[in-house]
């Protein structure tokens, strides 16, 4: 019994002696991490650096943003408010033509006359509209080309001179990011200096 005993604490003195053996010397072995990696040129593994930008605050906070959308608010309101003034009077001018025409009281030579003149202007009515909608989404697109422009010339700034490996977006009404890290929001930066540009 007593060499049983004693065999069986040489075998774990040597199991535990390999295992210290095993586990403290020759090369590390990488650590699993939860957090992402990406090999530099170099070849050695890094922390990914990713930040993001909140586009919804982008717009609430930037001021070209809100100037613009002002501006292209009052000039909708004011086209609407102008379609709505000819629509009012080509509708009386069109009740005025159904009651002559109704009552007898209009010659098949003026009811061509009239007919011509509330087609021309319907038709104008129409040209308006189509060419108030496409002037106001060129003006809108070439804003957002030139706002785009400039995030991405801020965040390519930012991402050079502080190391981020990633600068995304977040927000808007379709957000490829489900959460995010406020500690990791650079939004404030872009819109000081979205805000700064004259």
């Amino acid at each position: 019994m007593k060499n049983l005993s004693l065999i069986l604490n040489i075998v774990l003195l040597a199991a535990v002696a390999y295992l210290f053996f095993d586990k403290f010397s020759g090369p590390k072995k990488p650590v699993a991490s939860d957090a992402p990696v990406v090999v530099d040129s170099t070849g050695k593994a890094k922390p990914l650096s990713v930040v993001y930008v909140n586009i919804d605050t982008l717009h609430e906070k930037s001021t070209a943003y809100q100037t613009i959308k002002k501006q292209l608010e009052k000039r909708y309101a004011d086209t609407e408010a102008s379609l709505k003034a000819k629509q009012a009077s080509f509708e009386k001018e069109y009740k005025e033509y159904m009651e002559k025409g109704q009552t007898g009281t209009i010659t098949p030579n003026e009811a061509q006359k009239y007919e011509e003149s509330l087609g021309k202007k319907q038709k104008a009515i129409v040209d308006l509209e189509e060419r108030a909608t496409r002037e106001m989404k060129e003006e809108t697109d070439k804003f957002d080309t030139k706002f785009v422009g400039d995030i991405k010339h801020y965040a390519d700034s930012l991402r050079t001179a502080n190391g981020y490996d990633y600068v995304l977006l977040h927000g808007g009404i379709v957000s490829p990011m489900l959460s995010a890290n406020e500690g990791l929001d650079i939004t404030q930066v872009i819109v000081d200096l979205l805000n700064a540009k004259k």
